[in-house]
């Protein structure tokens, strides 16, 4: 009878924990937006402080044309172990951001939750797929490991963070948690 009972108890906690871990997560079409088709994108690099510092990363990454909510260029580079820089180039006008949350994204040393990318993600081998996910028909983007410089904070958390651009920053929308590891 105790063993009966016990099992029942096990049940449900597993079910109420495949609740937590199955809920549900941010999807790149429920952030749809309509993608120009811009040929040619000149960088203004006096519209932040940094573009000039990365000027060849960012006219390299103008080149590829809009990949990120409609009328942007996502792009990203590396900065050290573990660790990668990213930007936001709009190409209507040039104008370049660089939001905080992608200042030195931390992407080892975190268990990443399974099942916590949306279906409509881009796979494993995509050149869009992570650290950064992100879609040009889309204004979510998702970072996977550690938001702005966070591998070196003991209080930040690891994990999937959903992200919508509105035109000038991120917002942050979800987190689904992961663990910090000991190896990349």
């Amino acid at each position: 009878m105790k063993m009966s009972k016990l099992l029942i108890l096990a049940a449900v906690l597993l079910s109420f924990s495949s609740i937590a871990f199955g809920q549900k997560v941010p999807t790149f079409s429920q952030y749809r937006t309509a993608v120009d088709k811009k040929r040619v994108i000149t960088v203004d690099l006096k519209s932040h402080k940094d573009a000039r510092m990365f000027r060849t990363n960012l006219r390299n990454a103008a080149k590829g044309g809009v990949n990120f909510a409609g009328h942007y260029v996502l792009t990203g580079w590396g900065c050290g172990t573990n660790c990668s820089q990213w930007a936001i180039i709009d190409a209507r006008n040039g104008r370049v951001y660089f939001p905080k949350q992608f200042a030195g994204v931390g992407f080892g040393f975190c268990e990443l939750p399974e099942n916590a990318l949306p279906k409509d993600a881009p796979g494993i081998g995509d050149e869009d797929a992570g650290p950064i996910y992100a879609k040009a028909n889309s204004r979510l983007v998702i970072l996977t490991g550690y938001p702005g410089g966070g591998l070196d904070d003991e209080k930040v958390k690891c994990g999937n963070y959903f992200y919508e651009w509105n035109g000038t920053s991120l917002k942050q929308i979800k987190l689904v948690p992961g663990k910090r590891g000991d190896a990349p």
